[in-house]
């Protein structure tokens, strides 16, 4: 049935009501109702069009897609990606699209936004950030989850054409040398209290990431054999810090210790021992933590750079970061003589990718010297 009626400015108007069939998967009956029709040839267009549509659907008709803002797609998706990864790598990711992908879309419905929109969009991102490829992903699956829930039909996104990253820096990652390193470690003893002692040696002669190390506990240092298995980490979770299994299963790795490094862990032990002793703790429990706090709780994710930077400040020495430790012990894996596969393995790189770039920085100094060595070789 097609019915006029009149709007308050005296233009007329059609809507429909119209029974179409039986829905077999509901069993009821399926009556179509829509206003706005400015004639009634409209308002038969649109009834033999849904009429074919539930003949060719069996027997049941779409549902239009509704009209949902970006943004609350945005939060929707990311409750359920939290389901899906490890808490930090979800805040992580949280913090970065919050401020590169939400203020760009959220006042827009999602079937406003279009392939224009974000292709613009994507050439800014691939012009000045990084990780660029990154944020299309997430946008990408935001649509394909808006889609599976019938907010639109169609995903812009996936339509858009990835240009060249021109922002992809250079890789960069301040490290000791040698006798920097040694000097490093020489102040530390001189003025700082054990247990940072222990700590930045561990970090020098192991290369282990900042939250392998603060998750370190005594059962996975084995004294007998000289080793240290990295099992847990320490990452920033939602509200606090929580233990984590390493990212990825390379990261689950078990590495020598040489001699010395060994000796100062067992030493530490008992000056820890002592002093949680007197402030009336027990540390010969199985889930000892190497590194704690006077309550013996678990140091704060921020505690090693805090105190590293103070250092370099104290004693005027050069900037690194944590994670420069890393490098550093990487570097001077490679000047000791070790192969490109065994650096990968005690550093815990899941891709050889990652430790060749490390190997291309900090060997980059020695080839810039390769012709002068050899000027002065052949002038001999």
């Amino acid at each position: 049935m097609i019915e006029p009626y009149t709007l308050k400015n005296g233009k007329i108007k059609y809507e429909v009501h119209h029974y179409i069939g039986i829905d077999v998967f509901t069993g009821k009956k399926v009556m179509l109702r829509k206003k706005g029709f400015d004639t009634k040839t409209e308002a038969k267009i649109f009834i033999a069009r849904k009429e074919v549509e539930f003949e060719e659907n069996q027997g049941t008709l779409k549902k239009e897609p509704k009209r949902i803002r970006f943004e609350d797609v945005y939060r929707m998706w990311f409750k359920q990606y939290k389901l899906t990864v490890k808490e930090n790598t979800y805040i992580l990711l949280l913090r970065a699209t919050d401020i590169r992908i939400l203020p760009l879309f959220k006042d827009y419905y999602m079937d406003m936004i279009t392939v224009e929109m974000c292709q613009d969009i994507v050439n800014n991102w691939y012009s000045s950030y990084t990780k660029a490829t990154m944020l299309v992903s997430v946008v990408n699956r935001i649509f394909k989850y808006a889609i599976s829930l019938n907010y639109c039909t169609d995903n812009p996104m996936a339509k858009v054409i990835r240009p060249k990253n021109t922002h992809k820096k250079h890789y960069d990652a301040p490290f000791y040398n040698k006798n920097e390193l040694l000097h490093f470690l020489k102040c530390v003893s001189e003025t700082e209290n054990e247990i940072k002692n222990v700590m930045f040696h561990l970090l020098a002669f192991t290369g282990l990431r900042r939250g392998e190390t603060l998750g370190l506990k005594w059962k996975d240092i084995d004294e007998v054999n000289g080793t240290l298995s990295v099992r847990r980490v320490i990452a920033e979770g939602e509200h606090k810090s929580v233990f984590q299994e390493p990212k990825t299963q390379s990261s689950k790795r078990t590495i020598s210790l040489d001699p010395q490094t060994l000796k100062i862990l067992t030493q530490w032990r008992k000056v820890q021992r002592k002093q949680l002793l007197s402030l009336g703790y027990n540390s010969n429990g199985p889930n000892q933590l190497v590194f704690t706090n006077k309550e013996n709780h678990h140091l704060n994710l921020y505690y090693i750079g805090t105190a590293l930077q103070r250092i370099i400040k104290t004693h005027d020495l050069k900037h690194i970061n944590v994670h420069g430790f890393r490098h550093t012990h990487c570097a001077l894996l490679f000047e000791a003589g070790l192969e490109m596969k065994e650096v990968q393995e005690r550093l815990g790189h899941s891709s050889i990718e990652t430790t060749m770039n490390i190997y291309d920085h900090v060997t980059e100094n020695r080839r810039e010297d390769a012709a002068d060595k050899f000027a002065n070789f052949m002038s001999l």
